[in-house]
């Protein structure tokens, strides 16, 4: 294994739908730039495949469309795809809302252990089920239909919090107030992980 893979960071944001994972895997891509990072959204590359003209593309459509959550077969399909088949694994991965549930936590940290990674650190961005109903109506984005929100809203206590847990248990959970502003939510994040990290985490001049 080349000794660069050690050094190498992988991190996993989690939270409701809505809570703003997307706009903070943002500015972790811009801190993480010059080191080489890859951004791995489930969400939005279910989003493409739903438009395959192709029987998953149209079962994974039918799935968006009622806000179910996706078999964690093929929601680990679409990473490890990214990982095997081109470079990630040797570079620093920002997964955006994966893994969910415990079998794919333990499935991407076996991946990190055999690349000869460290493994994944989760960051949690928590907000309440109330705050993240209010911003997904707000977004109106095609997917966010009232049903498919509660749904999604729904799955969040039975398949995420258990993996959140696990994470907590295993020492790798940083847990974020995201009820703030974007830019305070940030701040906190970029304390947490140096805190966390040391000299491992990059700073804003680096």
């Amino acid at each position: 294994m080349e000794k660069s893979a050690k050094k190498k960071l992988t991190i996993a944001i989690l939270g409701r739908s809505g809570c703003g994972k997307g706009t903070q895997a943002r500015y972790l891509l811009r801190r993480l730039k010059k080191r080489g990072v890859i951004h791995i959204s489930t969400g939005a590359l279910l989003r493409d495949l739903m438009h395959d003209s192709t029987p998953t593309g149209h079962i994974t459509r039918s799935i968006m469309e009622r806000g179910r959550l996706h078999p964690s077969w093929i929601a680990a399909y679409t990473w490890l795809k990214l990982i095997i088949e081109g470079d990630g694994a040797a570079k620093d991965l920002v997964f955006d809302g994966a893994p969910r549930r415990v079998w794919e936590v333990k499935l991407l940290d076996e991946v990190m252990k055999w690349h000869g990674r460290p493994l994944p650190l989760c960051l949690y961005i928590d907000v309440t089920r109330k705050e993240a109903m209010r911003r997904l109506l707000a977004r109106k984005r095609a997917d966010d239909t009232t049903a498919a929100i509660k749904s999604r809203l729904d799955y969040f206590p039975k398949e995420v919090v258990p993996a959140l847990k696990y994470y907590k248990r295993e020492g790798r959970l940083i847990a974020i107030n995201g009820a703030q502003k974007p830019e305070q939510v940030w701040k906190e994040i970029d304390e947490a992980f140096a805190k966390h990290l040391g000299k491992r985490w990059p700073r804003a001049s680096q």
